[in-house]
């Protein structure tokens, strides 16, 4: 069977695109997508290990890990402020990728995960400051993997997409620049803060902060909300027709890796997504 790695995120701009463009170029990694790729899109098996990510699926992987003994999920913790702080996207740098609610819920997720054996934490502070020893660790965490390079010289033989590219910025070595990156976005910050409550308590649990002496830089700041990602609210009978399509997904899902169904399934699914694209 195939071990699968899904990457996932606190929000966009986590530094899950980094993180999967290490472990294509200095992994052996048969199988993996040019950019983003669902846990619900369906796949062929034939590959030893298969990479994927798709930051935004924190909240739907705990079916997926409870169906599939060969998944395994990796999500990327970054400290919030600078999360939400960050438009460095060649696509767009005008606007924020995220917002203070999105991570808040996503990070929700992930901490009920935390304590499952086939859940990994890896914090983006630690991967852009020590990228080896995170490497390291991956391959504590899962023995399969085998190593081609170091995450310290992987911009020596990366070739990344285009969507990635637009995501990295450029390909260049690792560098810890970004970290702290919110104290260029103060009145954003203030603003979120405003909206979604404040960090600091939050901030202590996870070791950003000792105490909340850092509120004092925010001090006389205008909160200024300009674009800032905004999300629809959705009433409480969407939720829950999200929450039943999840676990009919996993239910295909958990189908697909029974090894008498897997190659017809995956032909079947295959073939129908092929016919909406057509359309």
């Amino acid at each position: 069977m195939t071990h699968r790695i899904h990457i996932v995120g606190c929000s966009p701009r986590s530094g899950t695109t980094l993180l999967n463009e290490l472990m294509v170029t200095c992994f052996e990694i048969g199988g993996f997508a040019e950019h983003e790729q669902s846990i619900y899109k369906p796949y062929d098996y034939r590959d030893e290990i298969l990479l994927t990510k798709y930051p935004l699926q924190t909240t739907v992987v705990a079916p997926f890990l409870a169906v599939d003994p060969d998944l395994w999920v990796i999500y990327l913790l970054r400290d919030p402020r600078d999360a939400i702080s960050s438009r460095s996207h060649r696509k767009d740098t005008q606007r924020y990728w995220s917002n203070l609610g999105l991570w808040r819920e996503l990070h929700g997720a992930a901490t009920k995960l935390m304590s499952h054996p086939r859940f990994i934490t890896i914090r983006y502070e630690d991967l852009v400051t020590a990228p080896d020893a995170v490497q390291r660790e991956l391959m504590a965490r899962l023995p399969f993997l085998e190593l081609r390079h170091p995450f310290s010289e992987f911009h020596r033989h990366a070739r990344p997409s285009r969507d990635s590219l637009d995501a990295l910025g450029s390909l260049r070595p690792i560098d810890s620049g970004s970290i702290g990156n919110w104290r260029r976005h103060k009145p954003h910050l203030v603003a979120q803060m405003a909206k979604y409550g404040d960090l600091s308590k939050l901030l202590i649990e996870l070791g950003y902060e000792k105490d909340d002496s850092w509120l004092a830089e925010l001090e006389g700041v205008s909160p200024d909300d300009s674009g800032s990602l905004v999300l629809p609210e959705r009433p409480w009978y969407w939720h829950l027709g999200k929450r039943m399509d999840l676990y009919w997904r996993a239910a295909v899902y958990w189908l697909t890796r029974q090894p008498a169904l897997t190659p017809t399934l995956y032909q079947l699914r295959t073939r129908r997504r092929q016919r909406k694209s057509a359309r």
